[in-house]
């Protein structure tokens, strides 16, 4: 073990000035482990190094910080927006986020004030209505539901001149819902369109 020791090679003054309790058993060991610590402490500071690391940290952190805030505007949802069309039978009005996030709630709200009878009002809603969204609730109830040309109809009863029918609907997003898809809807008179509403919804991871 004397012969190991020997041959270690490590800085001067790198041996301990007192015997180590390890020799006689196994000081080459023991001289190799003073022998790292020691080079270690002798590496110069990377302050350049130190340096980039503080203002990666700093700019990770400020970059987080900066999206809970966006977040909290409302820029990735849930702000709700108006869209408006006027017919000669009916105003149509929508109020609905633009931009909604995986697992969100929200709600839309349709407004519907006739100026002259309507007496079948059904709306016929773009697919983006239903795809990758879980309807909670439709306040009020339609009196019936039906399919045309794979977009969903919602029968309602007649409205008269003066008349106001407010829709409540409420969604769920599914998380694996992302992109963008067309949130337009149409207000029908039977078979026959008097007003139309085109907009689109962007999902969110």
């Amino acid at each position: 073990m004397a012969s190991d020791a020997r041959h270690t090679r490590c800085p001067p003054g790198a041996w301990p000035r007192k015997p180590d309790p390890l020799t006689g058993r196994n000081a080459a060991r023991a001289l190799e482990l003073v022998c790292v610590a020691k080079l270690f402490a002798e590496l110069p500071d990377d302050e350049r190094g130190q340096r980039v690391g503080l203002i990666t940290r700093r700019a990770v952190m400020t970059l987080f910080a900066l999206i809970a805030v966006v977040a909290l505007l409302g820029v990735f949802g849930q702000r709700a927006t108006s869209s408006t069309a006027t017919g000669p039978a009916v105003t149509l009005r929508l109020e609905a986020p633009k931009t909604v996030r995986g697992g969100l709630f929200f709600q839309s709200r349709i407004d519907v004030t006739a100026s002259r009878t309507v007496g079948q009002p059904r709306f016929v809603f773009d697919e983006g209505w239903l795809e990758g969204m879980q309807v909670n609730s439709i306040e009020p109830a339609p009196e019936s539901e039906s399919s045309r040309d794979g977009r969903l109809v919602l029968s309602y009863g007649a409205l008269g001149p003066g008349d106001r029918l407010r829709i409540y609907m409420q969604f769920e997003v599914n998380p694996t819902n992302v992109g963008r898809r067309s949130y337009g809807f149409e207000l029908d008179d039977g078979q026959a369109r008097i007003a139309r509403i085109d907009r689109d919804i962007t999902v969110l991871p």
